[in-house]
């Protein structure tokens, strides 16, 4: 099945799909109906299905919290047995309750997962790269569909966009060698696209771009330490003067000089990184400088608080040590708001702000971000928790309480972040009266955590003043 662009669509189907186009924003339930349908009738034209999850999104709003209810548990399990076969079977007739399952919840990973291999049966590259895409951003801790990605990026010549997703993958699997080495051909293959191929010496370039590649890649393997680090430097140093366009041996100089503790160095490099074509509009090159300048200041506060340890009545020291402090703190604000102001959409930086704010004991200014930082899958959790925290700091303990329920649901498992939920939700309950409630919660943690913080003195306090009523 061949992809079908939009153009080539029959002009009245191009009026129907215009005006589902302009009602997204204001009646998205319009728009999901027209497109619904025309998706099922044109199931070769990814525009049309783009503009369908655009308005699945857009009257989805945020993530549920409770996913899809009892159907997210055991109707996807169903779900999936029953189209794993069809789409082996008939992989275009699987498309429509594939499209009904991800119409069923836009933020479950499972229909998006399912239409990149039906996608795939069909030979629908560029859908099963939207699938892909799709999948990612609900379920970006899955490091496999982001390799996934990435191999069929590079495989469409799409090396650009390869990078993207590597660069994305990289900040939260650091040590994943696979992962590595997929970036680095992907860095290779954009080389060879920028280049000519039309000349003997383009094609000696491609060559030595791809041993390069591979030297680090191997020597990234074999070499720790210092001495390991400094033997790098020198191979990223020499494919800097064989590919001075490589945005990503600019990378992992910094890197390397990074891990060697040289942060000028690595700020540096940066800056050089910074001014190639690539790396100018790079916001992920944008974030890495802020994030060396902070430890650079981090370091100089360590340092200086070394100082103020061994000599402890130096006023100027510790007047040196809170001025360090006061600019690391506003350096970072200021950082973070450039990027909200400049990426008002990317509600994960809204989530940061609003740490910093809370931190800074602006409690209004930090539930407005932290309202809208919900709408990010990666941050979702984080930003329920200290949204709860901020509504028990200004006293509205029923909201504090609604959200920590909320989020306490959709952590699995005894992880550190369900206990500190729970104990958080006890301690709004305890606040609100109902000590009933808050010891409900604490002997969850008493019965998985005896010693999480002073979980046993409320347990043992509750049944002593019991134990006083009863006699």
């Amino acid at each position: 099945m061949d992809e079908i662009p939009l153009k080539n669509i029959d002009r009245r189907l191009q009026k129907q799909i215009e005006n589902a186009r302009k009602s997204i924003s204001k009646n998205p339930s319009f728009a999901i109906n027209i497109l619904g349908h025309l998706t099922e009738t044109q199931p070769a034209c990814l525009e049309i299905r783009q503009l369908l999850r655009e308005a699945q999104y857009k009257l989805a709003g945020v993530p549920s919290s409770q996913g899809s209810g009892f159907f997210s548990k055991i109707g996807y399990s169903l779900a999936g047995m029953s189209l794993t076969g069809k789409i082996k079977k008939d992989p275009a007739a699987a498309l429509k309750p594939i499209e009904a399952l991800i119409a069923k919840d836009v933020y479950q990973p499972e229909g998006h997962r399912f239409l990149a291999e039906a996608a795939s049966a069909l030979g629908l590259k560029q859908t099963q790269a939207f699938a892909l895409e799709q999948l990612v951003a609900v379920a970006p801790k899955s490091v496999e569909d982001a390799k996934n990605l990435i191999r069929l990026y590079i495989d469409l010549g799409q090396s650009q966009d390869a990078l993207r997703v590597a660069d994305r993958a990289q900040k939260a699997h650091v040590m994943d060698e696979e992962l590595q080495s997929l970036a680095k051909k992907a860095a290779v293959e954009q080389s060879i696209h920028k280049g000519q191929w039309d000349s003997d010496q383009s094609f000696r370039e491609k060559l030595k771009d791809e041993e390069q590649a591979q030297k680090l890649e191997q020597a990234g393997r074999a070499k720790t330490g210092e001495a390991g680090l400094r033997s790098l430097v020198e191979t990223c140093l020499e494919s800097i003067t064989a590919s001075p366009e490589n945005i990503t041996h600019y990378r992992d100089l910094v890197g390397y000089y990074r891990e060697l503790g040289e942060l000028d160095n690595a700020l540096s490099w940066l800056a050089k990184a910074r001014q190639l074509d690539a790396g100018q509009a790079d916001v992920n090159l944008e974030r890495l400088e802020a994030e060396l300048t902070i430890e650079q200041m981090e370091l100089a506060i360590e340092q200086k608080s070394g100082e103020l340890a061994q000599d402890s009545q130096n006023i100027e020291l510790s007047n040196a040590v809170d001025a360090l402090r006061e600019k690391c703190a506003a350096f970072r604000l200021e950082q973070i708001q450039a990027l909200v102001q400049r990426y008002p959409n990317e509600f994960s930086y809204r989530y940061e702000l609003g740490q910093l704010l809370f931190a800074n004991g602006e409690t209004d200014a930090a539930i407005k971000e932290l309202q809208l930082a919900q709408r990010s899958p990666k941050v979702r959790i984080d930003a329920l928790v200290l949204l709860g925290e901020a509504y028990q700091k200004k006293g509205f303990l029923d909201l504090a309480i609604e959200q920590l329920v909320i989020v306490k649901d959709e952590v699995p498992g005894m992880t550190d972040q369900k206990k500190a939920i729970l104990y958080q939700l006890g301690l709004a309950y305890e606040q609100q009266g109902k000590m009933d409630f808050a010891i409900g919660e604490y002997k969850l943690l008493y019965g998985v955590d005896i010693a999480y913080r002073d979980v046993a003195d409320k347990i043992d306090a509750f049944y002593s003043k019991q134990a006083e009523a009863d006699a």
